[in-house]
Order: C-alpha cells, then structure tokens, then sequence
C-alpha cells in the first residue's frame, strides 16, 4: 500500500507551520496555497506557492476530533422520538430507552457511529456512555473491543456517564479502578435544580476517586437556562475545599451565558486557577434549552469567546446524533462547522475559531498531534473540494480521507 503522495491545496493559515514562514501568501478568507508532500505515513515536506495558486480548487484539513459524543444513544430517535423537544422530555424519553436497551443494541450504534464518523474525517473521538450497574459487566469488555478493532483508523476514549452519587459507592469504586486499565474517565451530571449538601458530598467523593486512581473527570455541568453558573461555583468551591488537582473537563456549561459580564469574567479567572476546560456543545443546547412562546429567543449556551479571552481552553462538540436530544447530525465534522460556527458568530478565518474546532480537542484528548499541519506531522487528512469558506459551508461537501498517507475507501 503506498502511503506517499503529494497535492496542491489552501489550508488554513493557523492550521499549518512552513519553515519559511515570511514568504507565506494568505489570502483575505485566511486560507494559504501551499504544495504538501508526504512520505511513509507522515509529511515530509510542505511550502507556499506562488505559481497557479488562484486555480487551486482543493481545501485541506487535518482529520477532525470529536471532543463529546454519545454512541450509546445515536440513532435512536426513530423509537425514541422527543417530539416536545424539550430537555425534561428528553430526559423521560433517553429513560424508557434505557428499558429495552441491551449491549447488542448499544454494540451495534457504536459501530455505525464509528464507521461514519471515519468516513467522514475523525481521527479521535471522545464518547459518553450511559452506565448502570446491571449494564457494566456486559455492555464494557465489547465496547473496549471495539476500541482495538478500530484502533488502525481512530483514536477512542471513554466517559463512563453515571449518577454523581454512584461514585462514591463501593461499586463505583469497583468499576473506576478497572477503567483506569483502559484509560476511561469518570462522568456525571451536575444541573440544577439540586440539594447542595448532597451534590457537595457526592461531588466530593467522586473527585477523591478521581484523584485515587488518577482519573480525569467530564462533567455535564450546567446545561440549563436556569441558575446561571451554579453547578460551576459549586464544583470550584469543591475543588478548593479538597484542594484538588483533578483534571476537570466541564461539558456544555450553557448558562455561563447569562451571566453578568463582570460575574463571568470573576468566575472564568477561578476556571482558569483550577485549571478547567470547556467544551461548548451549541446545538444540543440551542434546540432544546429554553423554549418559550415569546417573541424573543434566548439559547444558552457556553460563552466561547469570553471564556478564551480568559485563556481557558474550550473545545466545540456535536454531542448527540439522531436521539431524543437531538434529532438530526450523522458525525460529519462539517456539519458540525457549518452550523456552529454562523449561529455563534466565529469567524472560520480566525485562529481561536479554528482551535476550538481542531487544536482544542487534540489538547483534550491528550492526543499525539495537536492538528497543526508541518513537517514530521502524520499524513492525516481531509482534502475537500472548494476554494473558499462558502464551499466548505455549503452542504455540498466532496472530500477525500487520507489516513497515515492513504486514501480511505469503504
């Protein structure tokens, strides 16, 4: 199999580094025409282009991580339907699911989950599963299976989602020690409205597990339009009562968004002292939180920009696919851009937009390559057709994988 070749293609300016970086030329969507060879799997040479560059008609990206997931759910929807479309029912409906769910059935939406996901240009992916004691002992040994098995194309992690209090159990104790064996990280759910004795007790427990065998911690946290930022407070105040230093990963955070400018930017320096990262999740968020009958419309939903002047790292994530959370997607990275990024005003040509879509994630999942492009990076690609930011957000998407330096085909 020959894993060399060589294109001329526009990538962005931010996700590539040449060697002679003064002769770069950029144009004004931010995009650079640059000849990129590759040699063995990895790339072996990469300079600007002068010559022809306004007939170059590819786009190259480097192959897309997914930083929250949900397999356990994915394509669900059609037996599963949350027709009120709202967060209480969704919750209700993902509970009757949980009545017939079996490990085969869970197995079998992982995978297609899998396959479409490399089809269409992911190179890791970070997912949740639904844990449940009488589940644990079936459902965990296939799905680690399934790591191995696609291994060769992508890179898998997984968050044991389960109750808060299930960690501070001598079950939970049980299931965390042998996750740690396949570098799992606990999850929970933090959302008011709660008890706060409780919730600091059973928060408590779970980060003293963490920290007992070194695990890292992905919380829902917050994924309301009500009580602005108080699962946050909570969890930082818990983490510097324990004096903790637990990597805490702080999934979807939407109602940091309504808070007052100078409470954010208070609560994003304590974020930043611990260390928290953020992973906004927009369009889970925007199509269920929140809906009212007015003539105003108010989508909570993690305030990327605030919180990246703050210098806290946050990532952007799908989160559910075809399920009761939400009713559409089919793990395609640019889906994902071109929906996200209009209704979040991110401009595509700007750096800390594009690396909370590639550098961010690569960061989170602790992965190998942070996804900039230059020599010595793996041949890891997708090159799509186009020569603009139009093209790559017009649904019309014709694209090629390039895995260790070949071309996907299945």
């Amino acid at each position: 199999m020959d894993n060399s070749g060589k294109s001329q293609v526009l990538i962005p300016r931010y996700l590539c580094e040449l060697e002679q970086e003064a002769n770069i030329h950029v144009n004004n969507e931010g995009l650079s025409p640059v000849e990129i060879s590759w040699e063995k799997g990895f790339v072996s040479n990469i300079k600007s282009i002068k010559e022809g560059r306004n007939l170059i008609n590819k786009i190259l990206f480097p192959r897309f991580v997914e930083s929250h997931a949900h397999f356990d759910k994915s394509f669900s929807w059609m037996n599963y339907p949350n027709l009120q479309s709202n967060y209480e029912n969704a919750l209700s409906v993902n509970l009757e699911e949980h009545v017939t769910r079996t490990a085969n059935t869970v197995l079998k939406r992982a995978e297609k989950s899998l396959n479409l996901a490399i089809k269409n240009g992911y190179r890791a992916i970070r997912t949740h599963i639904d844990t449940y004691n009488f589940q644990d002992q079936e459902i965990w040994p296939k799905l680690f299976h399934l790591q191995k098995k696609y291994s060769e194309f992508l890179s898998l992690q997984f968050v044991s989602l389960a109750q808060i209090d299930f960690w501070g159990t001598n079950e939970g104790d049980l299931f965390a020690k042998n996750f740690k064996l396949n570098n799992g990280i606990l999850g929970g759910v933090l959302v008011p409205p709660f008890d706060r004795p409780r919730i600091i007790k059973n928060l408590s427990d779970m980060l003293l597990l963490a920290k007992k065998y070194k695990l890292e911690v992905d919380l829902h946290i917050d994924e309301s339009s009500v009580e602005p930022g108080s699962g946050m407070k909570i969890l930082l105040n818990t983490i510097e009562k324990l004096n903790s230093n637990v990597k805490v990963t702080c999934s979807h955070s939407s109602s940091l968004l309504l808070l007052k400018d100078n409470e954010l930017t208070k609560l994003a320096d304590k974020m930043l002292k611990k260390n928290i990262t953020v992973i906004a999740l927009p369009l889970t968020n925007f199509w269920l939180l929140n809906r009212q009958e007015k003539n105003t419309i108010s989508r909570p939903v993690a305030p990327i920009k605030q919180l990246q002047k703050a210098f806290i790292d946050v990532s952007i994530g799908s989160d559910n696919v075809q399920d009761p959370w939400y009713p559409f997607g089919n793990f395609d990275p640019f889906y994902l851009m071109s929906h996200a990024m209009p209704m979040l005003q991110l401009n595509p040509w700007d750096r800390l937009s594009l690396s909370a879509i590639f550098n961010s994630p690569s960061r989170l999942l602790n992965l190998n390559w942070d996804g900039v492009v230059k020599k010595g990076c793996p041949a890891d690609f997708v090159i799509v057709e186009g020569n603009c930011w139009g093209d790559i957000f017009s649904g019309n998407i014709k694209r090629k994988i390039i895995i260790k330096g070949n071309c996907y085909k299945k």
